[in-house]
């Protein structure tokens, strides 16, 4: 993916609030103009449904190039055939609220660590099926929560980091016992390069990585 491209939720990127982009800002007081990156195309995956959510990934085309920076880096993706390692350090971020029934959002990010959970685990929590295009973490203490839909999960170690899932769905309460499910970054892939042209799982080290995202949706 290049520097003008980014990943997102799809009910995220439909409305008028995404034709705009702010990057590289933990705080969200006194944003100007300069920072607004407008968006100039939107792909949504053809097979996305909101109710049940299935297929959440969206890439966003910019209108420029994103300038990387102290606050602003690329990440890479994994590879279509990428094990997942249920020990990997893996980190989330967003602007989701940290309490139950808590009327206003935080206005500096939030970051938590994220334990991946085993699908078998997931699934004996929800109740629900948990595909082989998602991946679950967290109740550990922490979690996402309502507003940190198209957050990123990012796994990896000694600083290595690849973008190995997209806050999808969770607790609407907070629940620190409550698994969240990940949209599961390399089960797209292919749907990724068909848009980019670009091969999704060999981004190690080039300056062309993908820059993430987190946004306001339902979880």
């Amino acid at each position: 993916l290049k520097v003008e491209s980014i990943s997102s939720l799809p009910f995220l990127v439909t409305s008028t609030v995404t034709d705009y982009l702010v990057i590289g800002r933990s705080y969200l007081g006194n944003i100007r103009n300069s920072d607004l990156i407008p968006v100039k195309a939107v792909y949504i995956h053809p097979s996305f449904t909101q109710f049940p959510p299935n297929d959440d990934l969206s890439l966003l085309h910019l209108e420029k190039p994103v300038e990387l920076g102290e606050f602003v880096s690329t990440i890479c993706l994994p590879g279509k055939d990428d094990k997942i390692n249920l020990l990997s350090k893996c980190l989330t971020a967003g602007w989701g609220i940290t309490e139950p029934h808590q009327d206003e959002f935080p206005k500096t990010v939030q970051q938590a660590k994220v334990p991946l959970i085993s699908s078998i685990s997931c699934r004996s929590y929800w109740g629900l099926e948990i595909k082989n295009t998602n991946i679950c973490g967290g109740a550990s203490g922490s979690s996402s929560c309502m507003g940190d839909s198209g957050g990123p999960l990012q796994c990896g170690e000694g600083g290595q980091y690849k973008l190995i899932g997209i806050v999808s769905w969770g607790s609407s309460n907070c629940h620190p016992a409550a698994p969240t499910v990940f949209t599961r970054i390399s089960a797209y892939t292919d749907w990724i390069t068909s848009i980019t042209g670009g091969e999704a799982g060999s981004l190690e080290g080039r300056p062309d990585g993908t820059v993430i995202t987190s946004g306001r949706g339902n979880t």
